[in-house]
């Protein structure tokens, strides 16, 4: 039913949207765009996509991974996933296997929320550079969000790499929530966070300053997109811009973005284009979603089976058990 809803919502967003734009001109758009920058754009997704895997591979606690290999084809098969899965919970694939390697389930998961968290500690972080490099080419009223963004930035720096941080949300979840139903999954995964931060030991401001450099070349493709559509944007400007679409797409309504992304680039882009070249940068920035999980849509079988697999000799010794 979350799929359903998150699939009605794109659709309703991007018929609300498209019926107030010319398609034509959106498709003359992407067909006179530049064909070699439009090529260089769309191939930066495999090097994400390998940076994106190369961060996994070092946030998982060491001998959980084989190697860089595997953590490629995990984040592929997890990027397939998360395009049938609500609330891109296909990441959850990656903990699984990590947690099958002797990690508890609450590190496991901390993970995954510890990617997340690192995301969005990269993007505010260039949204809010590209905001003080770039204020007067900003639409007026910007200035009002950066207070708050500059709070929740903050914030994900000290849960990401402080253990004091870690060791208060563990004291606050063990005596504030009840240890029945699904409390107690968010109490393992309390338990779960200072052993990751534990078990990254001098890697978290690494890994910080390493997601600083994946985001920076998220949105430096989000920029050339622009140079391939012949409307480039101020690089500085395009970092605040970009980084808000991204972060509307963040929200959990709609399928890998789509409606709110769009909707958002067409408002913010006004300035330097025009709304079709804005909705056909939509279209481009689609593809980082969709390209991915087609290289992993291979790989995903042998996880899925060994998924499968185990839940089925699990419901074969609960079946045991009763009898």
């Amino acid at each position: 039913m979350k799929r359903a809803l998150s699939v009605a919502v794109s659709a309703l967003l991007l018929f609300l949207l498209y019926r107030t734009l010319d398609v034509r001109l959106i498709a003359d758009v992407l067909l006179k765009g530049h064909h070699v920058w439009l090529a260089i754009s769309v191939g930066l997704i495999v090097p994400i996509t390998f940076l994106r895997a190369l961060r996994f591979w070092w946030v998982a606690p060491p001998g959980t991974l084989a190697g860089v290999g595997e953590a490629t084809r995990l984040t592929l098969a997890a990027s397939a996933l998360n395009v049938f899965m609500p609330l891109k919970a296909g990441d959850l694939i990656k903990s699984y296997f990590v947690a099958r390697r002797g990690t508890s389930a609450g590190t496991a998961v901390a993970l995954i929320v510890y990617e997340r968290v690192c995301d969005l500690f990269g993007l505010l972080f260039w949204c809010l550079a590209g905001w003080a490099m770039a204020r007067h080419a900003l639409p007026s009223g910007w200035s009002v969000a950066v207070g708050p963004l500059i709070l929740f930035e903050a914030f994900f720096a000290a849960v990401l790499v402080s253990m004091r941080a870690a060791a208060i949300w563990k004291f606050v979840t063990a005596h504030v929530l009840p240890g029945t139903g699904v409390w107690t999954k968010l109490r393992a995964f309390a338990d779960g966070w200072p052993d990751l931060l534990t078990a990254l030991r001098g890697r978290r401001r690494w890994i910080l300053l390493f997601s600083l450099v994946l985001w920076l070349s998220h949105l430096f493709q989000i920029w050339l997109f622009t140079v391939a559509l012949l409307a480039p944007v101020p690089f500085t400007a395009c970092l605040s811009l970009a980084a808000v679409a991204l972060l509307a797409g963040q929200l959990p309504l709609t399928i890998a973005g789509l409606g709110t992304r769009d909707v958002a680039l067409v408002v913010l882009m006004t300035p330097y284009m025009t709304p079709e070249t804005a909705a056909a940068l939509g279209v481009l920035m689609s593809t980082r979603n969709f390209l991915p999980p087609l290289l992993g849509l291979p790989v995903m079988r042998p996880y899925l089976s060994s998924v499968v697999e185990e839940a089925r000799r699990w419901q074969r010794q609960a079946s045991q058990a009763r009898a």
